[in-house]
C-alpha cells in the first residue's frame, strides 16, 4: 500500500525514479577481470544469489594494475584504473575516458591483475605472522584473505576468511593462475618441489623402494588448497587462493575426494541455511608412511640449511566454520593419507564424531567418510576440536552449526 501510495505521488508530481544498476556475478563478469572497489572494499555481492545492486550515481573503482590497462570498446585513452558511474541497468559512464556510457560486462583487463601478500605485524599461533593475500591500487592493499603460516617450518598453518550465502554463486569460467610464493618460501624451491616429479622425488628420499607403492597411476601427492579457489565469488578473488601460503601438499583422491565434496555441499548448505560465517582451514601434524624398512617414517618435502625437515605434509586438513551472531560453530575433519587401515583411522578420530552420531542433521554432507581413496573424514564440536588443535584465535562458542 505505501509502494502504491508513493508512485502516485511521483506520478503526481511527474518525478520519475532514477534507474538502479543490476549486475549477478554468473552474467557481467568477464575474464581477465579487473580489480573491482565498492565504498573502500573488494566488491561484494548485495543479495544471496550473486547479485549485485547499485543506485543511479553509484561508483566503482575498477583496476587492472599489475597487468597493464582496462580494456573496453568505449574507451577514448588508456588508463590502469578508473573511477565509473552507474547510470542503469549494466550501464556506466567517465566522460573522461569513455565515448559513451558502457556495458559493464565489457570491461576487463589485458591481463589478469596479479595477486600479492604482505606480512603483517599481527600474530598467530606460537607467535607466527599472519600473511594478507590480496591486491594493490594506488598505493591501498585491498586483502581477499588471511594466511597464519609458520616461516620457519614452511607449512601454512590456517587460512581465514568468510563464507556467506552468495559463495554458492561464484563467477564461473575463471582460469586458474599458477601458485606464486614471492619471498615467503626463501631459497627454498617450492615450485619444484610441488611438481609432480618433486612431490615424488622428496617422498621417495624418505620411503626408498616402496615409493611405487605410494605414487601411482591413481595417487599421488599433489598442491592443495586451503581456501578454495570457488570459495570466492568473483575472479580476483579466485585468483588470489594461488598462494603458497595458502597451500600444503595433499594426496590427490583425499583432494578430488572427500574434501572437494566437503567445499562444495559447504558452500550449498552456507547458502540454503543463510549462514554469515567465518572459516578456518588449516592443516595438522605430520602424515606417515613405511619405508623399505618397515619403518613409519614422517613425510616432509625438504630441509633447510640446518637439515631441519620443511613443508611437512600433513596428517590432517581441518575446516572451522563458526557463525559470530549466533556464537555456533563446528569443525569438520580429514585424515591426508590413503594408506592407513580402518582401524587405524580410527585410532587417528581425536573427537566425538558428530557427523556419524547426528546422522539426520548432516544429510546436506555427501562425502563417504570410510573410503580411503577419498580420505577418512569425521566431525567435532569446536570445544571438541580445541582439546587437541589449539591453533586457532580465541572465540565464544555456545552451539552447534548443523
Amino acid at each position: 500500500m505505501i509502494q502504491r501510495i508513493m508512485l502516485l505521488i511521483l506520478c503526481t508530481l511527474n518525478i520519475h525514479p532514477r534507474p538502479q544498476c543490476r549486475l549477478h556475478s554468473r552474467t557481467h563478469f568477464r575474464e581477465p577481470l579487473p580489480i573491482i572497489i565498492r565504498n573502500g572494499r573488494l566488491l561484494e555481492p548485495t543479495d544471496n544469489f550473486g547479485g549485485v545492486e547499485l543506485n543511479y550515481g553509484e561508483t566503482l573503482t575498477i583496476s587492472c594494475e599489475g597487468s597493464e590497462l582496462i580494456r573496453h570498446a568505449n574507451a577514448n585513452r588508456v588508463v590502469t584504473t578508473a573511477t565509473i558511474t552507474c547510470v542503469g541497468d549494466e550501464m556506466f559512464r567517465n566522460d573522461e575516458w569513455l565515448n559513451a556510457p558502457a556495458r559493464f560486462s565489457a570491461f576487463t583487463c589485458q591481463e589478469a591483475p596479479r595477486h600479492t601478500s604482505r606480512r603483517t605485524n599481527r600474530t598467530c599461533f606460537e607467535g607466527n605472522k599472519i600473511f594478507e593475500v590480496g591486491y594493490t591500487v594506488q598505493n591501498e592493499f585491498y586483502p581477499v584473505y588471511e594466511s597464519c603460516f609458520d616461516e620457519s617450518r614452511l607449512n601454512a598453518v590456517y587460512s581465514k576468511y568468510t563464507q556467506k550465502p552468495y559463495n554458492a554463486f561464484y563467477q564461473t569460467r575463471v582460469e586458474r593462475p599458477f601458485f606464486i610464493a614471492e619471498n615467503v618460501y626463501g631459497f627454498t624451491p617450492v615450485e619444484t618441489l610441488f611438481s609432480p616429479r618433486g612431490l615424488r622425488a622428496s617422498v621417495a628420499q624418505l620411503v626408498g623402494t616402496m615409493i611405487d607403492n605410494y605414487v601411482t597411476k591413481t595417487e599421488s601427492l599433489s598442491r592443495g588448497h586451503l581456501a578454495a579457489k570457488t570459495d570466492f565469488v568473483f575472479a580476483f578473488g579466485e585468483r588470489a587462493t594461488f598462494h603458497y601460503v595458502n597451500c600444503a601438499p595433499q594426496w590427490t583422491g583425499f583432494n578430488g575426494g572427500n574434501w572437494n565434496t566437503l567445499e562444495v555441499d559447504l558452500r550449498n548448505h552456507v547458502h540454503s541455511a543463510g549462514y554469515d560465517t567465518i572459516i578456518y582451514t588449516g592443516t595438522l601434524g605430520v602424515t606417515q608412511l613405511f619405508n623399505q624398512y618397515g619403518v613409519r617414517v614422517d613425510i616432509y618435502l625438504d630441509t633447510d640449511e640446518n637439515n631441519n625437515p620443511v613443508i611437512p605434509v600433513p596428517q590432517y586438513y581441518y575446516k572451522v566454520v563458526y557463525e559470530p551472531c549466533t556464537q555456533r560453530g563446528i569443525a569438520y575433519v580429514g585424515i591426508n593419507n590413503p594408506y592407513y587401515t580402518p582401524d587405524e583411522a580410527r585410532e587417528l578420530f581425536f573427537c566425538q564424531d558428530l557427523c556419524r552420531t547426528l546422522r539426520s542433521n548432516f544429510s546436506w554432507l555427501t562425502w563417504h567418510p570410510d573410503n580411503p581413496s577419498e580420505g577418512y573424514t569425521f566431525c567435532c564440536s569446536v570445544p571438541d576440536f580445541k582439546k587437541t588443535v589449539n591453533h586457532l584465535p580465541s572465540f565464544e562458542v555456545s552451539g552447534l552449526l548443523i
